[in-house]
């Protein structure tokens, strides 16, 4: 599959948050009750728009057109980094989009001497992150509209 890594602008943000509602929307392994999938789609994209303004979003396009997109924000440490809000168009899922944005996001990372990166993950997503080195630790929990939606967060040292 062909397609460009970049990274996004402001104009890029309803697309991205398009992308996030329908890749929520295909959730269908069970891991999230339809009303934690609503609550979830229906959150704000301000944390969305915060990484652009950034600089620390990228997007994958296809011919001009959005397909995913990969965020990061640096710990008040300095020595660790979280990504964030990742999300593959579900007509492009398992065809390397989201590894190659993560891959992406790491280099970054990395190349600004950050060693340690976290990812909240998506109980669906555990596999995928496993799959890119990410080591499982505890279960957390985020509440968006009153309603709890679980995450696993993960951990791995970058080389």
């Amino acid at each position: 599959m062909q397609f460009r890594i970049r990274t996004a602008s402001l104009a890029d943000v309803p697309g991205l948050a398009m992308i996030q509602r329908d890749a929520i929307d295909a959730i269908d392994d069970g891991s999230y009750a339809p009303e934690a999938r609503r609550a979830w789609r229906n959150r704000p994209a301000e944390e969305l728009r915060a990484l652009v303004a950034a600089g620390r979003y990228r997007v994958a396009e296809q011919g001009g057109a959005l397909i995913g997109g990969a965020g990061w924000q640096e710990a008040e440490d300095g020595g660790t980094a979280t990504i964030r809000a990742v999300f593959v168009h579900p007509s492009v899922h398992g065809q390397g989009v989201g590894a190659a944005l993560v891959s992406a996001i790491e280099a970054e990372i990395v190349s600004r001497g950050i060693a340690r990166l976290i990812v909240p993950a998506a109980l669906n997503a555990v596999g995928f992150y496993e799959r890119l080195g990410y080591a499982p630790r505890e279960l957390a929990e985020a509440e968006f509209d009153g309603v709890r939606l679980a995450y696993r967060r993960m951990v791995k040292q970058a080389a």
